[in-house]
């Protein structure tokens, strides 16, 4: 395994494992939402409105999962489907205010960081931080085949 390859392993662990997945099902126990509900409802609140093609893009699912996870949300008052200004064929997603209400609780609870993360100083965490903001630019800046900050597909890095 390549350092790239160990480093990813450990994120994974820190966001599909442990204090984050406990925090996230007990999310959907209490309000009735399944991840995939919730995930959309974090994704919608970061804008004003998506399509549904750019959501199930966005995720990498069928369209026909986002449909049946928008239905669900727009039963619940929380998204109604509007069409869009430039095309009426498409529709935007957009949260209601009870929607947005609700994305404001859940991002409260699941950005407080594992208990793990009191083992790092102030310098650490800001390493760590400025190490994955990095991550984030090259993942952002990323061309549409997959391939970023100069690793091709199965590829590591070696330093």
């Amino acid at each position: 395994m390549g350092i790239a390859e160990d480093a990813f392993e450990r994120l994974r662990r820190i966001a599909f494992e442990g204090e984050h997945v406990e925090r996230m099902a007990a999310l959907g126990g209490r309000m009735k939402l399944s991840p995939g509900v919730i995930k959309t409802l974090m994704r919608l609140s970061k804008g004003d409105g998506m399509s549904m093609g750019e959501m199930a893009r966005g995720i990498g699912v069928d369209p026909s999962y986002i449909t049946a996870l928008v239905d669900d949300l727009d039963e619940r008052g929380l998204a109604r489907r509007e069409p869009a200004a430039d095309d009426r064929r498409v529709k935007i997603v957009v949260l209601t205010d009870a929607g947005r209400v609700l994305a404001e609780e859940i991002d409260a609870v699941l950005s407080v960081p594992p208990a793990a993360f009191a083992a790092l100083s102030k310098p650490e965490l800001r390493q760590l931080r400025d190490l994955l903001d990095k991550v984030l630019v090259a993942t952002d800046n990323a061309p549409p085949n997959g391939r970023g900050a100069g690793l091709e597909v199965g590829a590591t890095a070696t330093s």
